[in-house]
């Protein structure tokens, strides 16, 4: 039950009925942890800048949250930035943000910390603080009352544009570091109880206690910041290997932008791709451990019953136990049907091995990044990787099975030229005759130099010249019959203008915000006038993006120290200026000196290069460990078992890899009542799937090279927001299965599992 009572009884009465999908709202999912919030000391409320298809898809949000309610004294609850015909509801009703466990309003919570992923979510940020009631401005907070604001993410890495609106910012690591914070705003709360610190000094008080937390950045208050920095990632909290990292996973009720169960196997990346942001700022790399990913795994698939694994990295090929982990998930996902998925492959890290594990049960779509079309400028960019070894694993791709095959490229590259435009179009080419059936996409983003990168002090390209390029390579690629996606430049210009801001972004972010801009990261209401209107206000922004900066001069965010020394940065930038260099002057006659294979950084799995992250003693470098020729375990072949006449089975025998399986049918009839009536018939059945694999009922599944499915069969949909107890669902299960099980106890294990209002009301044989 809903600790506010009286809000969660108006939802239901007047605006949930009257909006798209209302149980994004609901808060119902499987995994949540509601505590009494009235009795915890400390409430925080996560917030995620975005809709809730992309907040629950994030794997960051969910070790944090499962991180915090792990501590007794903490409860955690969740908030997403409610889509338009919501936001205009409560609006109507002067219903103030809540979050989803207890429906607690947002501006009761001691903090209040968002997620910052994107910088064009910023405005949103904004718009949920004002739809709370909680002052926009950090200055015009400052009573005891009044919630800590405060942000983490990697857009945290350039705090300066959201300086003016948060109270505090976490650089780095935010395992520990966001309990720190917790147990530092609690203690402070004590000593506001017991006199010790005066109601005008409390806020203050606070945030000079913050700031001293290695990590922590207080405007105002900080002058440098050292990022938390996590040694073991296996260590993060009260579980180790032998446990699971993450212990309630959240399933949400409706489809997400990901819907599987992400396990982050390592954090960092060690390939040193000088565009790349997330490369820099996160490291160094850190695995973990192979046992503790094979845990996390078993566990996950338990407690959610999903289908779909995703291994997490910034670069999972490069798992120094790739092979072994694989062969050792092997059996788990070919026995459950589970599939496996690797949202980040770095070209010449696709085995065999991890293509034959990923085509086991569900061939889904692989994605590749070769950035750039030519070699030359991939050895500028510092992107180590060649062409023969794209051609190569492309052509894998359509041995194994594969139908599509997505490329992600950059447009506006340092030093670009037309001649790697036109080195796109004949990668294409050459990929269609290697790996021939491929339906190719092309997606093509626009380059945004971001801080703490070696291309941080490069200019960013115009929108013209984007514009040009990419109708230039549209007109290229139209005859190659492929898919072809581009990021809007319009986007992009906003993008590198947050992300490279100072301490005068935030009046401008402000300014677009009171124009309109709202919604932004979601590109059908971007809102491009309201950014023009904040602009012509403010900055002569055309100098502060479309010039090189001085590799000698401070920049606004040097104050962060992200552990990577800055002379590693200049070094890096150099070489590419010299890379390019070597491409213009013959045979190596180069005025900078130096020799092309001398310009390029290499792995860092393999040599270490001194970027000043790792000290040697609690921090070290991780060396690839793979083995060349790991044998594989062979796919275990169950038996086939005898067909079964009994009371209890349906003597019907399906045709299956060459034998007959025989096979009893349940039927489980289930009631729809109260929140339940906002979930369609797809999401229902989906829901009560998940329970079925939860509780390990064994389905018998339909014989597929492409993608097996459980048999099934359902009653017929009714209509939305409707109610019923005679709704069924027909499932085919292995034919032993129902002399073996008491149904009742069946029955109660799968209602303990779903929200309120599905109910399974009888299984029949």
């Amino acid at each position: 039950m809903k600790a506010n009572l009286e809000l969660y009884r108006k939802l239901n009465e007047d605006i949930l009925p009257f909006v798209q999908k209302p149980a994004r709202y609901l808060g119902l999912e499987t995994g949540t942890t509601v505590k009494d919030i009235k009795t915890i000391p400390l409430k925080f409320a996560l917030a995620f800048p975005d809709f809730y298809e992309l907040g629950m898809s994030h794997i960051g949000m969910g070790i944090i949250y499962d991180i915090l309610n792990s501590e007794a004294h903490i409860a955690c609850e969740r908030v997403y930035m409610p889509y338009p015909d919501m936001n205009a509801k409560l609006k109507e009703h002067n219903i103030p943000l809540f979050s989803l466990e207890s429906f607690e309003e947002i501006k009761n919570f001691d903090i209040a910390g968002f997620s910052l992923q994107y910088e064009l979510s910023y405005t949103n940020i904004l718009f949920m603080l004002e739809l709370s009631g909680i002052p926009v401005f950090s200055k015009d907070r400052s009573g005891p009352d009044d919630p800590f604001i405060g942000a983490g993410g990697p857009c945290a890495f350039n705090p300066l544009p959201l300086n003016d609106f948060m109270d505090f910012f976490i650089i780095g690591d935010g395992e520990i570091t966001t309990v720190e914070v917790c147990n530092a705003v609690l203690k402070a709360k004590n000593s506001l109880k017991l006199g010790a610190v005066d109601k005008t000094d409390y806020r203050n008080y606070v945030k000079s206690i913050l700031a001293e937390i290695r990590g922590v950045y207080v405007p105002g208050f900080s002058k440098s910041v050292k990022k938390s920095i996590l040694d073991d990632i296996d260590l993060n909290r009260k579980f180790n290997e032998n446990t699971a990292y993450i212990d309630k996973h959240i399933v949400p009720l409706i489809e997400t932008v990901h819907n599987r169960l992400a396990v982050e196997i390592a954090r960092g990346c060690s390939s040193g791709c000088r565009f790349c942001q997330a490369g820099y700022i996160y490291r160094p790399v850190r695995e973990r451990k192979k046992n503790a990913v094979v845990n996390a795994v078993k566990h996950g698939l338990r407690t959610t019953g999903l289908e779909e694994i995703s291994l997490s990295s910034l670069s999972t090929g490069d798992y120094s136990d790739i092979e072994a982990l694989l062969s050792e998930l092997a059996d788990l996902t070919s026995e459950k049907k589970i599939s496996m998925s690797f949202p980040s492959m770095r070209i010449g890290s696709l085995s065999e091995n991890i293509l034959q594990k990923t085509a086991a049960v569900k061939k889904t779509n692989f994605t590749l990044a070769p950035e750039a079309g030519t070699q030359r400028l991939r050895d500028i960019i510092n992107k180590n990787i060649s062409e023969s070894d794209l051609l190569e694993e492309a052509a894998l791709l359509s041995q194994k099975g594969f139908k599509a095959l997505k490329l992600y490229f950059m447009l506006g590259l340092p030093f670009e030229r037309i001649a790697d435009l036109d080195g796109i179009a004949g990668l294409i080419i050459k990929i269609k005759k290697t790996a021939k059936g491929l339906n190719i996409t092309v997606n093509v983003n626009n380059f945004v130099p971001k801080p703490h990168t070696p291309f941080q002090w490069h200019p960013m390209e115009k929108e013209p010249e984007l514009n040009f390029k990419i109708n230039y390579l549209k007109k290229l690629l139209k005859p190659l019959n492929v898919n072809f996606r581009y990021q809007d430049t319009k986007v992009s210009f906003i993008e590198g203008l947050i992300s490279r801001g100072d301490d005068l972004t935030p009046k401008i972010i402000y300014n677009a915000y009171k124009f309109g801009a709202v919604y932004d990261s979601e590109s059908r209401l971007f809102n491009y006038d309201a950014w023009v209107k904040a602009l012509e206000c403010e900055y002569d922004y055309y100098k502060y993006l479309y010039e090189e900066k001085n590799i000698d001069a401070p920049l606004p965010w040097d104050f962060i120290d992200i552990l990577v020394d800055k002379d590693f940065l200049k070094e890096e930038y150099k070489k590419s200026r010299m890379q390019n260099l070597q491409y213009i002057y013959p045979l190596n006659a180069s005025p900078a000196g130096g020799s092309a294979a001398n310009l390029l950084t290499g792995n860092c799995r393999k040599i270490c290069y001194l970027c000043g992250v790792c000290d040697f003693k609690t921090v070290s470098p991780v060396y690839s460990s793979k083995a060349k020729n790991i044998k594989m375990h062979k796919k275990k072949r169950k038996d086939e078992k005898n067909c079964i006449d009994g009371n209890n089975n349906i003597n019907i025998n399906t045709a299956s890899a060459g034998g007959r399986v025989s096979f009893s049918e349940l039927t489980f009839i289930y009631s729809k009542r109260g929140a339940a009536k906002y979930l369609g018939h797809l999401e229902t059945v989906k829901i009560l799937l998940k329970a079925f694999r939860i509780t390990d009922i064994p389905l018998i599944y339909r014989e597929s090279k492409f993608t097996s499915r459980p048999k099934l069969s359902f009653s017929n949909p009714i209509p939305f927001m409707s109610e019923s107890d005679g709704l069924y669902i027909k499932a085919r299960v292995a034919a032993e299965y129902p002399a073996e099980t008491d149904l009742n106890i069946l029955s109660e294990k799968i209602n303990s599992i779903l929200p309120d209002g599905l109910k399974i009301v009888s299984i029949n044989i």
